[in-house]
C-alpha cells in the first residue's frame, strides 16, 4: 500500500510506500503515524479530510490546509498515550530528514523521499550527528588498514619477500566489533 502527500512548503507529490510484504510478512513502515491518522474520520479519496461545518456546504468535505492539520495533531498527541508532547507534524519531517541521512541513503533516494528539487535543499536538513559520523569513520579507518596492508604486500612481494600469511590469505581486525578479511591468493 501507497500513500501520496503534498509537501506544504513546496507542493511537491511524493509517493511513500506505507508497507512491504516480504515472505508473507508485512513489514509497517510507518505505524505510529498510521495508528494517529486511524482516529481521524474517513470522509473522501484524499487521506486527511475534514466535515465542512457552516454555510451551504455544510456536510461536506475538504482537505485539511497544513496548520489546521497541526492544530488537530498536537489536540490528538494529548489524548494517545505514549506519544512524546514533542510530536508535530514538522519534527516528523526534521526527524525524518534525519533519519534518511543517518540511513546512509543517496542524495537521489533521500531527494525522492523528501521531495526536495534541489541538492542544496536537500542539505539543509542534513544534520551532522555522531550517528552519522560514526559510521563514516568505521569505513575511513577500515579503509587505511586495508590500504597500508595491501601497500605492505606489495612491497615485500617487489623485495621478494612472501610470508605464510601472504600464501594462506591476510587477516585484518578493526577493534572488536568489525573483522575484515581480504583474501590475497598468492600469485608467485
Amino acid at each position: 500500500m501507497v500513500v501520496r502527500i503534498e509537501h506544504h512548503k513546496n507542493k511537491a507529490l511524493i509517493w511513500h510506500p506505507l508497507e512491504e510484504t516480504v515472505d508473507g510478512e508485512t513489514i509497517k513502515f510507518y505505524a505510529e503515524a498510521e495508528d494517529i491518522l486511524s482516529h481521524l474520520p474517513k470522509l473522501g479519496v484524499p487521506m486527511i479530510m475534514r466535515q465542512i461545518e457552516k454555510g451551504e456546504r455544510k456536510g461536506h468535505a475538504k482537505v485539511w490546509s497544513y496548520p489546521g492539520m497541526e492544530k488537530v495533531v498536537q489536540q490528538l498527541r494529548k489524548k494517545i498515550d505514549g506519544v512524546s508532547e514533542l510530536f508535530t507534524l514538522d519534527a516528523c519531517r526534521h526527524g525524518g530528514m534525519t533519519e534518511l541521512e543517518e540511513a546512509e541513503l543517496t542524495d537521489g533516494q533521500g531527494r525522492a523521499l523528501s521531495g526536495h528539487r534541489t541538492q542544496r535543499a536537500y542539505e539543509g536538513y542534513a544534520k551532522r550527528t555522531l550517528e552519522r559520523a560514526l559510521p563514516a569513520t568505521r569505513k575511513r579507518h577500515a579503509h587505511r588498514i586495508a590500504t597500508s596492508a595491501v601497500e605492505q604486500l606489495v612491497a615485500d612481494r617487489a623485495a621478494g619477500k612472501a610470508s605464510a600469511t601472504d600464501k594462506a590469505g591476510t587477516n585484518f581486525r578493526n577493534g572488536t566489533r568489525t573483522e575484515f578479511r581480504n583474501e590475497l591468493a598468492d600469485k608467485g
